[in-house]
């Protein structure tokens, strides 16, 4: 078997003969790919390979980035402590990589006797010698920054000695950075606390049709309540007509619909009346004023589903600018008093007239959990703006995460087509972070933290999703290979204007 493994990207495989031609001229024994025989097993080949190997040499490009064997072969090479990665592009290593310290070949000619193929040539030869390994000037990595100041301890004193050790104690200490989040998902879930009073979780939104579940209570003031025979039902119209429907008598009293069975599930949808109006209502807030985890999920027909769990249930829904609606409405009892003609026990379809000025309703969760759909308004045309669902509401969010949990394996997964970056707003300075595919993101610890923006991308059904604030907790990655966003004390030092001046002072 031979010593040194090349992983690669197929689309790199030029790199790669030129690299192992090199190191083979002088005097490595090199595995490649291009080696195995016709008619070997491929997995088994390559994994047979990569065991017997001391070193792995693997180069990082765009392609390499992508390439699921690329990263298996890494990870396993990561995992003996056999690795060496050469940086071939820039941004190129994955996240779960990204602190492992890299030799950089951005401007490689190809050629064997370069300044960047020597080096890499010395790290090899002390790899499969065994012996302690010191990036030289051509890594580029956080890691490498370190290094270069822990061999300055061994050959500078006095001034330059001793900020060269602060600089190092700095790398070990982690600060809560305000970063910006922007992220495109089919889920996201977040933890509310309220601190006084209520705390209102989304801004007007106009519905057509809008259904709730595990309702507590409704309450609305029409000028008249129609309800109808659910005998009259047209199945070939899908409507009832006119004669189905019944006069109330509620003379401007206030109608209450709470729900009292706890064995019938209680739901209420409110649509569009057959008086054909552009919408049914708008509906102004979510209020809630107790501790919640709220999620919110958006379907391939751009519905989203709200779920709100509480301790108390106290979650309050405010909707107004209604003329007419339709309730459709079941497990829920009318006032005592309201004389209903027909058994509460079953589902019922209301309409409620506003006939001198717009009207209100208002309805109250359960103890358990608020649920409510929302689908997409309809037959609106589809605009380049996407709908906002919220916008720049200012909420006390705890905490946020994005996976969601299998209920068949109990897995924590992630939301199909996730994606997004995290940019730093303090430090000033530090480059942003690009969310892989497959990779997850969760920020706990927060604050003074917000959700600037929720909106829906009518053509990829994703939720378009903005935050920004103050975070004790950010890590992202794969369940295997999380990696820890938070910035350190150096990061911070480093990104200054202050960095170079010492920088110089110590001879970095």
């Amino acid at each position: 078997m031979k010593d040194v493994f090349i992983s690669y990207a197929s689309e790199d495989r030029s790199i790669a003969q030129r690299l192992a031609a090199g190191l083979e001229q002088a005097g490595m024994s090199v595995w490649w790919d291009r080696q195995i025989q016709v008619g070997s097993e491929w997995d088994k080949t390559i994994e047979d390979a990569l065991a017997a190997a001391k070193c792995v040499v693997v180069l990082w490009t765009g392609h390499a980035k992508k390439s699921r064997w690329v990263r298996a072969e890494a990870r396993e090479a990561l995992k003996h402590e056999k690795v060496v990665p050469v940086m071939v592009e820039e941004d190129a290593i994955p996240l779960a990589f990204a602190g492992i310290q890299a030799l950089r070949f951005i401007e490689w000619n190809g050629e064997a006797g370069s300044n960047e193929f020597e080096i890499l040539l010395g790290v090899i030869r002390a790899k499969l010698e065994g012996k302690p390994i010191a990036m030289p000037e051509a890594s580029s990595t956080k890691a490498s920054v370190l290094g270069k100041l822990v061999a300055l301890l061994g050959v500078k004193v006095g001034v330059g000695g001793l900020l060269a050790l602060l600089l190092i104690a700095s790398s070990f200490l982690r600060i809560d950075p305000v970063i910006s989040v922007h992220v495109e998902t089919a889920r996201i879930e977040f933890r509310v606390t309220p601190d006084l009073g209520d705390i209102r979780l989304t801004d007007e939104l106009i519905f057509d049709r809008l259904t709730f579940e595990h309702v507590g209570k409704l309450a609305l003031s029409p000028d008249r309540l129609l309800v109808a025979d659910p005998e009259e039902y047209d199945m070939d119209s899908d409507s009832y007509p006119p004669k189905s429907w019944q006069d109330m008598a509620i003379n401007g009293r206030v109608v209450e619909f709470a729900a009292d069975r706890p064995s019938i599930p209680s739901d209420v949808t409110l649509e569009i009346t057959e008086h054909k109006e552009a919408v049914a209502g708008q509906l102004d807030g979510i209020v809630l004023t107790d501790e919640a985890v709220v999620s919110m999920e958006v379907s391939n027909d751009n519905s989203v589903t709200w779920s709100i769990r509480t301790k108390q249930g106290r979650q309050r829904i405010v909707m107004s600018r209604i003329h007419a609606v339709q309730l459709i409405q079941s497990g829920l009892k009318a006032t005592p008093g309201l004389s209903i003609p027909f058994p509460q026990d079953q589902e019922l379809t209301y309409q409620a007239i506003f006939e001198h000025k717009p009207g209100t309703i208002e309805l109250f969760g359960q103890d358990e959990a608020l649920v409510m759909v929302l689908p997409e308004t309809g037959d609106h045309e589809k605009t380049a703006v996407p709908p906002k669902l919220i916008s720049h509401s200012v909420l006390p969010i705890q905490a946020v995460d994005f996976s969601w949990q299998d209920p068949s394996t109990g897995e924590r997964k992630t939301p199909e087509g996730f994606a997004g970056t995290v940019e730093y707003l303090s430090p000033q300075g530090m480059p942003s972070v690009a969310i892989e595919e497959n990779a997850f993101l969760t920020l706990e610890d927060l604050e003074h933290f917000e959700i600037t923006s929720i909106s829906i991308d009518p053509n990829s059904h994703q939720l378009v999703v903005d935050l920004k604030g103050q975070a004790g907790y950010v890590k992202a990655g794969t369940a295997g290979n999380p990696q820890n966003l938070r910035p350190t004390l150096f990061d911070k030092i480093r990104y200054s204007p202050l960095f170079e001046p010492v920088s110089k002072l110590i001879g970095f």
